[in-house]
């Protein structure tokens, strides 16, 4: 025989009382692991106020000691499939699935890729041989002036060094 929470009790009688949506507070999603760079939830499953409602210990939940906003939240009498965004794993708020794709979630989110013109990659060589591979050793303005020459920005061409120092700074070395 299940008996019912307080929590259950009080959204049956929200329930009956109002035509409008009731919010539950499930399993919890904080990531405990973040700082570390790794990815680890407690496993409550469901919010638990700490306290009398509209006290701040009632944004507390008892079972895992994390704030209400860790939990997921879920309307009642609404598919999840109608909210507005999905929770995704990666962080990442996703638009609600079309049916198109047999109802799944496809979230993929490339970073932008700079692409350079040949002219471009010689140019850029021939200034980071010049600058022996370093910024900081030229003056702003300068760095500036080719950047608009070439039409980049200026953290584009530190980036571009940064990654191409290996494979061109070695290769001369070994040709001399």
């Amino acid at each position: 025989m299940n008996i019912p929470s307080q929590e259950e009790e009080r959204i049956q009688a929200a329930t009956k009382n109002s035509k409008s949506l009731v919010v539950r507070y499930k399993e919890c999603q904080r990531n405990h692991a973040a700082a570390l760079g790794g990815n680890a939830t407690d496993g409550c499953g469901e919010f638990m106020p700490n306290g009398e409602e509209g006290t701040l210990e009632s944004l507390q939940c008892s079972a895992c000691n994390c704030h209400r906003n860790f939990h997921r939240k879920e309307l009642e009498g609404q598919h999840p499939s109608e909210n507005i965004y999905h929770y995704h794993p990666n962080g990442i708020a996703a638009a609600p699935a079309s049916e198109s794709d047999g109802g799944h979630e496809v979230v993929k989110k490339k970073r932008f890729r700079t692409k350079f013109s040949k002219e471009q990659k010689a140019k850029m060589l021939n200034f980071a041989e010049k600058a022996g591979w370093r910024m900081r050793k030229l003056e702003e303005s300068v760095v500036q002036q080719f950047c608009q020459e070439i039409g980049i920005k200026r953290r584009v061409l530190k980036v571009w060094m940064h990654n191409n120092k290996p494979n061109f700074a070695n290769r001369k070395n070994n040709t001399s």
